[in-house]
């Protein structure tokens, strides 16, 4: 339970930066392509668990 909810932690951060991002440029005329900015958004969100459960294992041992 404690895995699913860090995921939906890191989703939910991920999305706001996104969103944040997105506001930001499309306020200053810049159009962000959506397939690179998911890729990139879900490789991020994917280190950030990473992160999270590792530093979760090395207190275990």
């Amino acid at each position: 339970m404690k895995h699913f909810i860090k995921g939906a932690a890191v989703t939910v951060v991920v999305l706001v930066v996104l969103m944040v991002i997105h506001v930001i440029c499309n306020i200053n005329g810049i159009n962000l392509e959506p397939v690179p900015m998911g890729v990139i958004s879900a490789i991020c969100a994917m280190w950030i668990y990473q992160g999270l459960i590792r530093n979760e294992k090395n207190k275990e041992l």
